[in-house]
């Protein structure tokens, strides 16, 4: 058995946030010589929407995770793992099977997040342009969003997981400073609720609207280049709730669009047809000789 190979498997497996509970098992498959196995764990979270950190842990978690053996040496491989989410409040459960080469390494915590909707954005290594590149020295990174597409599935059964790259131009500071949120008043503040939705956590907070405060819960949305808000019966909070004044304004404005283009088409005179003529206008017909 290849003690190297072991060891770097079971630090695999911490880093995912699998802890050190397979690495018994993981020993006893190796030492089998088994060409591919995979091991199953699952966990209980609780909803990552609640504020309590007390909350009953009711999203269940199911992973399994798959290893092969190289045909040419006897160094094994972590190349993905499988997994389920079922939600208490929810009869359908959700799967996904994460790639840790192409999905860039997505850990169990990650994967939890992504499955229940929310977007993320994590530092991945960028491609070296010079392959000759000396070994051993660190890629340069930058930071990506991710969201899995869970309305639609692939031809594996996957949600295609989505990628928003800083060229995108999500700036997540300028969607949450749209919004009269309470408590963003200082950069410390601000940068705090900005490392809560990077993170692919709700930010709980409390929204001005008209004089009153509503408390919400705020997810950012990379693709749409903004943030998205929900009351306490997680039912969104639209801008046309927020920003009463400003819907008003936009139906008047639609409004008198609409009345001035009217009074244009209404002026317009058009040329009469032969028949529509005054008689005196009409001209006689020519008579034949």
């Amino acid at each position: 058995m290849n003690e190297n190979n072991l060891e770097y498997l079971k630090k695999t497996l911490d880093g995912l946030g699998f802890g050190s509970k397979l690495n018994d098992v993981l020993e006893n498959a190796i030492r089998r010589e088994m060409p591919a196995f995979s091991l199953g764990i699952s966990s209980e979270r609780r909803p990552l929407d609640t504020k309590d950190i007390n909350a009953t842990r009711t999203d269940h978690l199911a992973f399994t995770i798959n290893f092969n053996r190289s045909k040419e040496s006897d160094m094994y491989f972590l190349n993905n793992y499988d997994v389920t989410l079922r939600k208490a409040n929810n009869p359908v459960a959700v799967s996904q099977t994460f790639d840790l080469a192409r999905d860039h390494r997505i850990t169990a915590l990650q994967a939890h997040k992504l499955l229940s909707g929310l977007a993320l954005e994590k530092e991945v290594p960028l491609r070296p342009r010079d392959e000759n590149q000396q070994q051993g020295k660190q890629p340069e990174k930058m930071s990506v969003w991710f969201k899995l597409n869970l309305d639609v599935t692939d031809a594996y059964g996957n949600h295609p997981l989505r990628t928003f790259r800083p060229e995108y131009g999500y700036d997540v500071a300028s969607a949450l400073g749209k919004y009269p949120i309470k408590g963003l008043d200082t950069p410390e503040k601000m940068q705090q609720a900005i490392n809560t939705l990077k993170n692919g956590n709700y930010l709980h907070a409390d929204l001005l609207i008209g004089k009153k405060n509503l408390p919400v819960s705020i997810v950012a949305n990379p693709q749409m280049k903004t943030i998205d808000i929900f009351d306490k019966n997680r039912t969104e909070v639209r801008d046309e709730t927020i920003f009463p004044e400003r819907t008003a304004k936009e139906k008047a404005d639609a409004s008198q669009a609409v009345a001035t283009s009217t009074n244009l088409k209404a002026g317009q005179q058009k040329e009469p047809l032969p028949w529509e003529q005054a008689p005196e206008q009409q001209q006689a017909p020519k008579r034949s000789r």
